[in-house]
C-alpha cells in the first residue's frame, strides 16, 4: 500500500498537476523573468522501499523483474497523484565499474538495507600495492565489464535511447571514506601522509580517465559535472583543502571547464567548506538542512540553490510549518531567480504523495515572480 496522506490530499484537492508541470517547464531560466521558482523531487531507493513497504531489499537489487515491477507500481501512484514518474521501468541489470572498485572496494548487499561499499584494507602496505595496481590500470579497458557491454549492445540494437555517461560521481571525501574505514582515513592522514597524498593524486587522475572513457563510449560531449559528497562534513577545512579540493580541481577542470555547470550535493553540515566550494567554481548547490540558507546565499551569491526544505520537515511537520518554510526560503534566497524548490537532500523515506502535492501547492502559491 503506497503512502497517501489524506489530510494533504484534501488540502490540495484543487491542484491541477498537469498544469503545474507545464508551468514548471517555463521556470528554469536563472532570472526572475519566469512565472515562479521551479520545483523538483528526488526520491531514491530508500524512499521507494518505505513508500511501497517493499518486502525484500535484497531481491530488489538482485532481481531485475522484481525491481522493474516495483518501479511500475510506484510510478502508477505518483503519475496519478503528483503528475510525474521517477523510476526506470526497464532498469539496467549491469553497470560500468565505479571508481571505488579500482581501489578494491565493492558493494555488500544485506536484507533490509541499501548496498554498502566495503572498505578495501586497514593495512598501509597492502593499500600501497592497491595504489600501484590502480595507477597502472588502463581505464578504457577496465571500465566496462563484459556483461554490461553485452547489455549495451542488446539495448542499442532494439533502438533504446542510450544513456549519456560520465556526468558526475561521488566526491573525494565520500570515496576516500568508502575505500578505507572512516577512522583509517584520518589516522593515516597523520600517520601516513605520503600514502594518503598519493591516494589523493591518483584518485583525481583516475576519476578523469574513468569518466573520459565513459563519455567517449556513450558519445557524451556535454560539459558539466555533479558531485555527491555527504562525508565532506567529516573533514576539517585544512584536511579538505589538502586532500579533497585538489581532486575536485583536477576533475572539474577536465569535465566542467569554463562556465559549465558544477553541482555539489552534500546533505550534511559541511558549511565550513563553502569558501573552498566557491573558489572551485561550484555554481549549483544542494547542501544539508543544518546550513542556514541565508549563509548559503551570502557565501555563494551566484549559485543556484537546489532546494533547502529539510526533508524531515516535509515528511513530519504540519501544513503551516511547511508553508512557512517554503515562504521563508523564497524570501531569503529566491529573489534573484536562482532558487529551485526542493528538499535539502533526497526525499525522506516516509514522505507520501499528499505531502508532495502540498509542496507543489506551496511553490505555486508562494514563490511567484509574476505577481
Amino acid at each position: 500500500m503506497a503512502l497517501i496522506e489524506q489530510e494533504f490530499m484534501d488540502l490540495t484537492a484543487d491542484l491541477d498537476v498537469t498544469a503545474f508541470w507545464e508551468e514548471n517547464e517555463l521556470c528554469w531560466p536563472l532570472t526572475t523573468s519566469k512565472p515562479r521558482c521551479p520545483l523538483t523531487f528526488a526520491p531514491d531507493d530508500h524512499w521507494l522501499f518505505e513508500f511501497l513497504s517493499v518486502e525484500s531489499t535484497l531481491r530488489y537489487y538482485q532481481d531485475k523483474a522484481y525491481r522493474d515491477d516495483l518501479h511500475r507500481q510506484a510510478n502508477a501512484v505518483t503519475r496519478e497523484h503528483v503528475g510525474q514518474t521517477f523510476f526506470d521501468e526497464d532498469s539496467w541489470e549491469y553497470q560500468p565499474h565505479r571508481i571505488e572498485n579500482l581501489f578494491g572496494c565493492f558493494f555488500e548487499y544485506t536484507e533490509g538495507a541499501t548496498p554498502w561499499l566495503t572498505p578495501a584494507t586497514n593495512d598501509p602496505d597492502e593499500f600501497a600495492r592497491i595504489l600501484d595496481r590502480a595507477e597502472a590500470t588502463d581505464m578504457t579497458a577496465w571500465t566496462f565489464p563484459e556483461p554490461y557491454l553485452q547489455e549495451w549492445e542488446q539495448r542499442k540494437a532494439r533502438g533504446d535511447e542510450m544513456p549519456k555517461l560520465g556526468e558526475g560521481s561521488r566526491g573525494p571525501a565520500t570515496i576516500m571514506t568508502s575505500v578505507l574505514h572512516v577512522e583509517t582515513v584520518f589516522f593515516w592522514m597523520y600517520d601516513h601522509p605520503e600514502l594518503m597524498q598519493r591516494f589523493s593524486d591518483i584518485l583525481g587522475r583516475k576519476m578523469v580517465e574513468l569518466n573520459q572513457a565513459l563519455r567517449s563510449f556513450s558519445g557524451n560531449t556535454t560539459p558539466g559535472w555533479w558531485i555527491t559528497d555527504d562525508n565532506s562534513a567529516l573533514f576539517n577545512r585544512k584536511l579538505y583543502n589538502h586532500y579533497c579540493a585538489p581532486v575536485l580541481e583536477t576533475v572539474l577542470a577536465a569535465m566542467a571547464p569554463g562556465d559549465a555547470e558544477r553541482y555539489q550535493h552534500s546533505d550534511s553540515a559541511m558549511g565550513h567548506h563553502m569558501d573552498t566550494q566557491r573558489a572551485l567554481g561550484i555554481n549549483k548547490v544542494n547542501y544539508g538542512p543544518e546550513i542556514d540558507v541565508a549563509l548559503i546565499r551570502e557565501k555563494m551569491p551566484d549559485a543556484v540553490i537546489l532546494g533547502h526544505m529539510p526533508p524531515f520537515t516535509l515528511r513530519n511537520e504540519s501544513p503551516d510549518v511547511i508553508r512557512d518554510r517554503v515562504r521563508s526560503d523564497f524570501e531569503i534566497a529566491g529573489k534573484t531567480g536562482r532558487l529551485v524548490i526542493a528538499t535539502a537532500g533526497s526525499l525522506a523515506a516516509g514522505t507520501g504523495v499528499g505531502r508532495m502535492r502540498w509542496f507543489m501547492q506551496m511553490a505555486q502559491d508562494h514563490c511567484r515572480y509574476d505577481g
